[in-house]
């Protein structure tokens, strides 16, 4: 029965290989693909259960998961890895998640990052709750939650369902943490492993955002002496002393003459350029006059700082760059380094006054007017959208062009691509301020008469 479905699938699939996209209609197009999405789901779930199956099989002749996985990965041409995934998902069947993977509503990474934060439950937790986490989380990925939305939130509820996790989980992390660099081979090249706890996570985050974007950077030079940017190291230094980021720390090219158009580099060798730059940096000041390279921006409750001088763990936060860590975690990257505090009181943001708006005539914002948005906004305010905020522009709510000033409340922070959606024709987005969020602005669609925005 099996075999004639497979042989009956294959052949539609045959056809569908040599379908000629081109002659596809504009109208059919998006429809066509969202149906191939999802039978490419229904198929990813259908492996899963076939091979927990092969596995179930595997021990009940006396062999583990372990040895199933590799055999069953030499069959396929796959890792023993990837055939773990699968079997490890095919066992979930029956569980909310599972079951919306089946009918191709989510991903099989989505219905691993669910499989997985149900398995860190406490013990004794029943299996109505379980099922009930499960379903919560798969309504999450169905609303289109990637999967890192999901981690996020899951760790978040998951500290709430378990009080004493977080302390497990940083002891966790500062017993595991580690970095080992490998002996150079004849090409000269050596391999380093990191084990990173959330803390390292957050610094790495701040530098690439800084430092690693298409030219900057380019010409490193591991000599700290020689570094051409060595002379603003004093700028960087008291920047970070002040918690705002300056301008001369926002990692300018090394070279004018190369900008980011030229930048051929990948993602990867930009990070890696981008840490040189920080340890040569950091190489070239003194110890005592040191406060950090990258400022780092954290949002905290009152509540939070209470618990953390209590010395608890204080919840989960995340930084301007999306990295979440504890709020216990938080508090010690700030070492000595001086605070600017956002609280949150009856459900209201406070913000300490500084003359942040004493330059509204001019159109870019500046460095603390971005710390100030970092920290209001804490990432991309298009609805829906999960850039953080070390990722993102200051957009004017009012446009600038129309007499917008630049200010903190005429200012928002949007990602590149939805801060290039708003503009003034027909299938432009607009934006304008939200009564029922101040603060933040309401994005309005393309073709959304004026008076119902």
């Amino acid at each position: 029965m099996i075999e004639d479905l497979v042989r009956v699938t294959t052949t539609r699939v045959a056809e569908l290989s040599d379908v000629c996209w081109s002659e596809v209609p504009d109208s059919e197009l998006p429809g066509v693909l969202r149906q191939l999405e999802e039978l490419s789901r229904r198929l990813d779930a259908i492996n899963a259960s076939g091979a927990a199956e092969a596995a179930a099989r595997a021990e009940s002749a006396g062999r583990s998961v372990t040895s199933a996985a590799t055999r069953l990965g030499n069959d396929l041409g796959l890792t023993a890895g990837q055939c773990r995934s699968r079997i490890d998902a095919g066992r979930r069947e029956g569980t909310p998640a599972m079951e919306a993977h089946r009918q191709g509503r989510i991903t099989a990474a989505q219905e691993r990052a669910i499989g997985e934060a149900v398995e860190e439950l406490p013990e004794g937790t029943s299996e109505d709750a379980r099922r009930d986490f499960s379903h919560h989380l798969t309504e999450l990925a169905e609303f289109g939650a990637s999967v890192r939305a999901l981690t996020m939130a899951a760790a978040r509820e998951l500290a709430e369902a378990d009080p004493g996790r977080l302390e497990r989980l940083e002891e966790k992390q500062q017993r595991r943490r580690e970095l080992r660099a490998h002996r150079a081979g004849l090409d000269g090249l050596s391999s380093v492993g990191i084990t990173c706890e959330p803390r390292l996570q957050a610094l790495l985050a701040a530098v690439i955002a800084r430092f690693g974007a298409p030219g900057q950077c380019i010409g490193v030079t591991a000599d700290p002496t020689a570094d051409p940017t060595a002379a603003a190291a004093n700028d960087l230094t008291a920047a970070a002393a002040t918690g705002v980021t300056a301008d001369s720390a926002a990692g300018e090219p090394d070279s004018p003459e190369v900008s980011a158009a030229d930048d051929t580099r990948t993602a990867g060798q930009r990070a890696y350029d981008a840490l040189c730059h920080v340890l040569a940096l950091g190489l070239s000041v003194e110890p005592a006059a040191t406060r950090g390279v990258a400022a780092i921006v954290v949002r905290l409750t009152p509540e939070q700082l209470d618990a953390v001088e209590s010395g608890e763990q204080g919840g989960l936060t995340e930084t301007d760059a999306g990295t979440q860590l504890t709020a216990a975690q938080a508090v010690s990257l700030a070492g000595r380094r001086s605070w600017f505090v956002s609280a949150l009181r009856d459900g209201r943001e406070e913000l300490r006054r500084i003359d942040i708006d004493r330059v509204r005539n001019r159109r870019l914002a500046s460095a603390i007017q971005r710390l100030v948005l970092y920290t209001a906004h804490g990432g991309c305010t298009h609805p829906a959208c999960e850039r953080p905020a070390a990722s993102c522009q200051a957009h004017h709510v009012t446009d600038w062009a129309a007499g917008g000033p630049t200010t903190v409340p005429n200012l928002a922070l949007a990602c590149p691509i939805h801060h290039g959606w708003v503009g003034s024709g027909p299938d432009s987005w607009r934006t304008e301020p939200d009564p029922v969020r101040p603060g933040k602005p309401r994005w309005i669609p393309p073709g959304t008469p004026a008076r119902a925005a």
